[in-house]
């Protein structure tokens, strides 16, 4: 079996049931909470300004430092912005699979998650995503998978568009599903399948195989075909497992790092 998994079996996450009462929220991460139902309550969009520094201070009833925690706890989760310069401070940004692939690295790191069980993983996911998008095919996903094969096809010796245009496809089939937690964590491993940061890298006859399944899940999705997308996508999965284990053995034994896939 392809599959060798790290050491994530020694260490047990905490059920709910397991799950003892912590001690009451530091200040910030009340304002922090506090600074998100605002934004909720005030309907603010990416790119809106929040109040600013004194201001956000005198109404949350906080000093400086206490407010600059909350601030940076948003920031690394990827709610909001800090500008700098002049007309600069927080603004309105958006959590994305991004940032839950950063938390996620963390945790692996810490089980020793090997690269091998994060391929195993999108084995399962991706082709639920791949047959559900087919069920809920839409034109502009159609029109999307469509461009995406067509700029890979078109670019197909330059592997860093080849990285970016699989990113994207892979993007796209899961915003499909029409499911935005199946979208958030399809993505968020796609992102540390990103095998670059490891060595990973794709000789063109990978390329060619790789744009070859893409055509035929693209063209299941069109025609609206849930099992036939479904078997496309695990035999592409299936595919890129053994590539990995013939050329990069090693890797496969890696285990995922935050300061690899962190933000």
């Amino acid at each position: 079996m392809w599959l060798r998994n790290g050491h994530a079996g020694n260490s047990k996450d905490m059920t709910p049931h397991a799950y003892e009462p912590r001690m009451p929220p530091k200040r910030s991460e009340v304002i922090a909470q506090r600074i998100v139902k605002e934004i909720r309550h005030r309907g603010l969009r990416p790119g809106d300004p929040l109040a600013a520094e004194p201001e956000m201070c005198s109404g949350y009833g906080v000093g400086r430092s206490t407010l600059r925690e909350a601030l940076r706890i948003l920031e690394l989760l990827g709610v909001i912005e800090v500008r700098a310069g002049r007309g600069g401070g927080p603004v309105v940004a958006a959590p994305n699979s991004r940032h839950l692939a950063s938390t996620l690295a963390l945790l692996m790191q810490f089980s020793e998650t090997t690269f091998a069980s994060v391929v195993e993983m999108r084995g399962y996911i991706e082709p639920i995503a791949a047959s559900l998008c087919a069920a809920h095919r839409d034109e502009k996903t159609v029109i999307g998978l469509k461009n995406s094969v067509a700029n890979m096809r078109a670019n197909l010796d330059e592997e860093t568009v080849f990285l970016d245009e699989n990113h994207n496809f892979h993007g796209l089939v899961a915003e499909g599903t029409h499911n935005p937690l199946i979208t958030y964590i399809s993505n968020s491993l796609d992102w540390v399948l990103d095998g670059a940061p490891l060595g990973v890298r794709f000789t063109r006859s990978a390329r060619r195989s790789v744009l070859a399944v893409h055509e035929v899940i693209c063209e299941a999705i069109e025609a609206g075909k849930p099992d036939e997308a479904g078997n496309a996508m695990a035999q592409h999965i299936s595919e890129a497992a053994r590539y990995y284990e013939r050329k990069f053995p090693d890797i496969m034994g890696k285990v995922v790092t935050w300061e690899l896939y962190g933000l």
